[in-house]
Formats: C-alpha cells, structure tokens, sequence
C-alpha cells in the first residue's frame, strides 16, 4: 500500500537536515592524508580546538578538509571566465560536508615576500596616519596635504630615489677591489677582464692611464698606496679632459676584418661607480649585484616618501618619524592627544579608530613591533596574530576562522590575553576552528576534537569530539591529549 505521507516525511527530514547543519558543520567519511573516514560535528558561533601530537591529522582535517572545500565553493561562485584568473582548487577527500560558511584563514605562515609591506600597511594603522597628517598636518604654505602624498607604495609620495623602498642598492667598495696589493693594471679591481679591461670603466687601459696621470698618478700605482682622492677620479670620473671611449684600442679595431671602424665616441671620463649604479637603476642586473649590499636610501634617509611629505608635521613630527613609534608608544600617543575645538571633528575619529587596533595589537602581545619594520622580517608567530587582531577589529559577523597555533611565540602570560580576543571574535558571531597544543586554549574552548592516537598511518582517527572537560572521562591511555590533560603523562608536542 502506497503511503502517501512519505514524500511530506522525506522533506521535513530534509528540512530538519538543514536546520541540524546551519548550526554546526558536518563532516562525514573525510580520508583526507591520513585521515581515516572522519565524522566529526563542530558547532556553529563557537571555539573548537583540534588536538593531538604532531603528524595526527589536525591540520588535514582542518585546512585540508574544510577551510579547502569552503574556499572552493566560494571559488565556484564567479563566473567560468573569472574562475580561469584565480586558479583551482581541487576537491577534498570526504563523502560530506555541510553547514559550511565563508572562510578566513589565519595560518602560521610568515609575514610574506613584499618589502613594499609594513606592519603598519598590514595593521591598516599607517592608513590612520595618512588620514591624520592630511587632515591636521602642518606644511609648509602652499602645499596642499592628501592621503596619497604619504602613501610609500604610490608614485605620489614615494622617493623618486628608492621608489619608496627605503633601501638602494650601492656598490660596497669591499667587494669590488680583490687585492689592494696590486696595481690597476694588474688587476686591483674584480671587475678586470684577462685583457686588462677594467668593466664599466668605458675605456681602455692606456686612457684610463691619460686620466689619472691628468691628476698626478697612474694606473701602476698599488690600490693601497692611492689617496681617498686618486681613488675617487677611478671611481668617481674627472672632467679634467676630454677622452675617447671604447674597450678595444685604435690598433686592434683597424686589424678587424668584414667591419668598419668607426670612430670612437669623445667625451669625459665617466667614473666606474656611475656607470654601474646607473645600470642597477634601470635593472637589477646580476653581474653588478655579485658587487653590490642594501643600504639606506640616501635621498630619503630610509623614510621612504619624497621631501614634500616628510615637509608636513604634526605635533613636532613627520609621520616617517611618528610611524617609527613601537605599537605600545603609539597607543600612548593617540591616548594623551588632545584636539583644539576645529580640529576636533576630523581628529576624534581619527584617534578612535587607531586605538582601536593598537587595543587589539598589545592584547595580542604586539605591542614592542614598530609601525615602520618590513613585513618580511616578522616571524609566523607574530604576521599570524596580526592578521587576527585585523580580523577582530573589522567587527565581520557569520564567518569561519580557522587558525593554526595562535600561541606560537606567544609569551605564556600573555595567552589569556589571546584567549579574550578569540571569544570576541566568537561572541561576534563567527565560528572558529583552532589547531592548537596549548592546555589553556584547549580547556577554554567549547569544544574539542582529539585525533591520534599516532602520528602518520598511526593517526587519523577521532578519540574524542565534545566539551573540553569530558575528555577526562575515557580510560586512561586513551591517547596522549587525554593523558596529558589528566596529569597522568607528558606527550611531548602538547606544551602547557
């Protein structure tokens, strides 16, 4: 007999499905690696730390599984032409996935490869500079202050010298003479070929002898026995007369055959350091650079903007100086501003919104970086919870953050700290998934999933999914989190 109510059944199961799944994520039959057909459950708004020794499947259930397949729907979201600019991802290892939402990762990979990129860029505090110094800074008359005039990364305010880097590269004098014993015919210099061409030099060896003799010395004199000066017309060029250039002499040029020799170019004596630095300028060729070290920019002084910019102050300061301050001086800073009752509307808010993030960046134990330190230097740990204090601050609701050790370099005082932030982001109403082996961070969250008991084909499998406080309760030996967590033993990569 036919049971006509089964279609209404099968759709309030599927209704009740889907309400089930928009509180938590569901994850069935993940083999993701290592994992072994993992079921798990994670609530929605709320902490869930993934546990167990190194090599367990932590990060594969986490980032490979979820955090993957949610970057890849949101990917398949844009258009077939769009999708063939942004790469692909391929689909995880896992028979179902559901109650997923949009997803931020925040992994422990380092502050990235771009010199042009600061804390200050990255923490968007610099942007809070850039609007205070074009509104209320002080130049001088006649200019007229924009955002953009103290933007580094814009051909309106970075040094036209370093294109607002900071840094240039310059020969260093210590790596272009190989043996100061010797004369520059024999080869004082590195950059002399077997023939006796000095590279870059743009003249033979015989007119380069004309030049130094012009100045009271010659080329078979020892490097170490010249003056500052005498080395400086070898480096630095003379006007004293005029010669001709070309590395090959009159002699051999004539001897060529199938060519014409035409005559050489006159004029003055360029200087060998002129010529490579102007090479370098146009290109980062690699034969120079073999002679060459970073060092601070000398139109800018490392400041990185162009004169008109550093022209503007604010309370005594260009903002190159202002954004040297340390995170934790420069909460101190804003927090003792005082505004006139005109400047009052364009600086409050201003003021607001940078303690703001300095708030978030000392919670987060950030507080001795300096606004100017370059990205590339900054340690995993510390781009990590940078780019969580952003996250935190930019007040978004309803998304996933899934985060791997937050705690690494963290000093252990300042974990509480951490632990308060990572709940403001959940009371914001985002879900989060924390790989972490911190006993604080695993007893504070809400939840937990321990994987083990091994590592590689040794792991893989779920020992516990629930409230951090019922791990407690399965028999003793159950796995490493559990033991440790107990007191019973010392699982090497789970630190207290």
């Amino acid at each position: 007999m036919m049971n006509f109510l089964e279609p209404v059944e099968r759709m309030n199961d599927s209704l009740e499905d889907e309400k089930r799944d928009s509180r938590r994520i569901v994850v069935r039959g993940a083999a993701e690696n290592n994992l072994c057909s993992v079921d798990v459950e994670i609530p929605h708004n709320a902490i869930t730390v993934v546990t167990g020794i190194s090599g367990s499947g932590k990060s594969s259930l986490a980032f490979d599984v979820i955090l993957r397949e949610s970057q890849r729907r949101y990917l398949e979201t844009f258009s077939s032409h769009a999708r063939q600019f942004m790469g692909r991802l391929g689909r995880p290892d896992v028979a179902r996935l559901s109650g997923l939402r949009p997803s931020i990762a925040v992994g422990r990979r380092a502050g990235g490869g771009n010199p042009r990129s600061t804390v200050g860029t990255l923490t968007e505090l610099y942007d809070d500079l850039r609007l205070l110094y074009a509104r209320l800074g002080c130049g001088p008359e006649g200019l007229r202050p924009e955002r953009r005039l103290f933007s580094f990364n814009s051909a309106h305010g970075a040094c036209p010298a370093c294109k607002g880097l900071g840094v240039e590269d310059r020969i260093d004098l210590g790596r272009l003479v190989s043996d100061p014993e010797k004369t520059l015919r024999q080869g004082a210099l590195a950059i002399t070929t077997p023939s006796g061409y000095v590279i870059y030099s743009q003249v033979t060896m015989d007119v380069l002898d004309r030049v130094c003799r012009a100045h009271g010395f010659s080329v078979d004199v020892p490097w170490k026995d010249l003056t500052g000066e005498q080395r400086g017309v070898v480096l630095n060029g003379s006007a004293r007369l005029e010669i001709p250039f070309g590395k090959h002499p009159l002699e051999s040029r004539m001897r060529w055959k199938g060519i014409t020799a035409r005559p050489r170019g006159m004029g003055r004596y360029r200087g060998i350091l002129p010529v490579m630095e102007a090479v370098l300028r146009q290109k980062r060729n690699r034969n120079i650079l073999r002679f060459a070290r970073t060092m601070t920019c000398r139109e800018c002084g490392g400041k990185r903007l162009r004169p008109e910019a550093l022209a503007v102050r604010f309370r005594g300061r260009d903002i190159a100086e202002t954004a040297a301050l340390s995170v934790k001086a420069l909460d101190g800073f804003f927090r003792g501003l005082e505004f006139s009752e005109p400047e009052e509307p364009a600086g409050g808010p201003i003021r607001d919104s940078a303690l703001n993030r300095t708030r978030l960046l000392l919670r987060l134990g950030l507080g001795y970086l300096t606004l100017d330190r370059v990205s590339t230097s900054l340690s995993e740990g510390e781009a990590q919870r940078i780019r969580l204090a952003v996250q935190a601050g930019s007040g978004l609701r309803g998304l996933l953050y899934v985060l791997d050790e937050p705690t690494a370099g963290l000093h252990p005082s300042e974990t509480e700290d951490l632990l308060a932030v990572l709940k403001e982001l959940r009371d914001n109403g985002n879900t989060l998934i924390v790989v972490e082996h911190d006993e604080r961070v695993i007893r504070a969250a809400d939840h937990m999933i321990d994987l083990g008991p091994g590592a590689g084909i040794g792991g893989g499998r779920v020992l516990y999914a629930g409230p951090p406080g019922g791990i407690g309760e399965l028999p003793r030996g159950s796995g490493p989190t559990r033991d440790f967590l107990a007191g019973e033993c010392f699982p090497g990569p789970v630190s207290k």
